[in-house]
């Protein structure tokens, strides 16, 4: 019927049959097949999975365009029941803004949205697994239930062997600044001064508070842990992006004065 009436007014009209066959009916019947059928292949190709990659569905502006308004296919799969399909006041999604309008009006209710708390989760746990796509050949400390548990006595006896490591615990881990030493900004000797002891207060802020780069930096050199420890309330914070919010241990035979009455019976590795 397209064809035939757009062919009749053209012809009959000004007598452009040929032009009412192929401009007024088969290019725009071609060219709205072409935008529906974008929907199911380049919605599925262009772009970025949003919410999940479990299926091919992605989210692109271009398509968005190009379908006039059914480009964040992604979304659309992720939550069917949702009545947008860009889910941002920017996103082009004429049909979204024209039910918008009619429910402004009173001409519809009720209208159906996925709780947004999931709908980020979704964002959250895709973000995530951009992260570790990238950053997946990053090299991470040891695990702190791997590491070596050493009395204090024992640490002091290994700091101070000749021609040993150059040990020093910050925060309760054991870390081997051998190769490190000649490498600080602030010279060998404020290190060599704290060999052997515990520089936990100077690193936070004693001597300088360091940068989260050092603490993250200062983690892949540890090789043990302290037994026992005390608990500095002044110094509760965040240490690099390796350890949970907590209180720093400072450690020592009685530091500060407070009895050691929760040591576990763990026994004493090798470091």
């Amino acid at each position: 019927m397209g064809f035939i009436f757009a062919t009749l007014v053209t012809g009959l009209g000004w007598g452009d049959w040929r032009g009412g066959f192929f401009y007024a009916g088969a290019a725009p019947l071609l060219f709205i097949h072409h935008i529906t059928f974008c929907v199911n292949s380049l919605a599925h190709w262009l772009g970025e999975a949003s919410f999940d990659d479990k299926h091919t569905p992605r989210d692109h502006i271009i398509t968005a365009f190009l379908t006039i308004g059914e480009g964040y296919y992604n979304f659309h799969h992720e939550f069917p029941q949702d009545f947008r399909n860009g889910i941002r006041w920017y996103q082009f999604d004429p049909t979204k803004w024209f039910i918008i309008l009619t429910a402004f009006l009173g001409f519809a209710s009720e209208l159906k949205t996925f709780p947004d708390n999931e709908v980020r989760k979704g964002q959250y746990n895709m973000k995530l697994k951009e992260l570790k796509r990238d950053f997946k050949d990053v090299k991470w400390p040891k695990d702190s239930n791997d590491l070596p548990i050493l009395s204090w006595d024992k640490y002091v006896e290994e700091a101070n062997r000749e021609g040993g490591r150059k040990l020093i615990v910050v925060g309760g881990f054991i870390h081997d600044v051998t190769k490190f030493i000649n490498e600080h900004p602030g010279g060998q000797a404020i290190i060599g001064m704290q060999l052997g002891k515990d520089a936990t207060t100077a690193f936070h802020g004693g001597v300088y508070d360091h940068s989260n780069a050092a603490h993250n930096l200062l983690a892949m050199y540890r090789v043990g842990a302290i037994e026992g420890g005390y608990e500095v309330e002044h110094l509760e914070k965040k240490i690099g992006i390796f350890q949970k919010e907590h209180k720093i241990p400072i450690c020592g035979p009685n530091s500060l004065g407070m009895p050691n009455t929760d040591i576990p019976d763990v026994g004493v590795k090798s470091i």
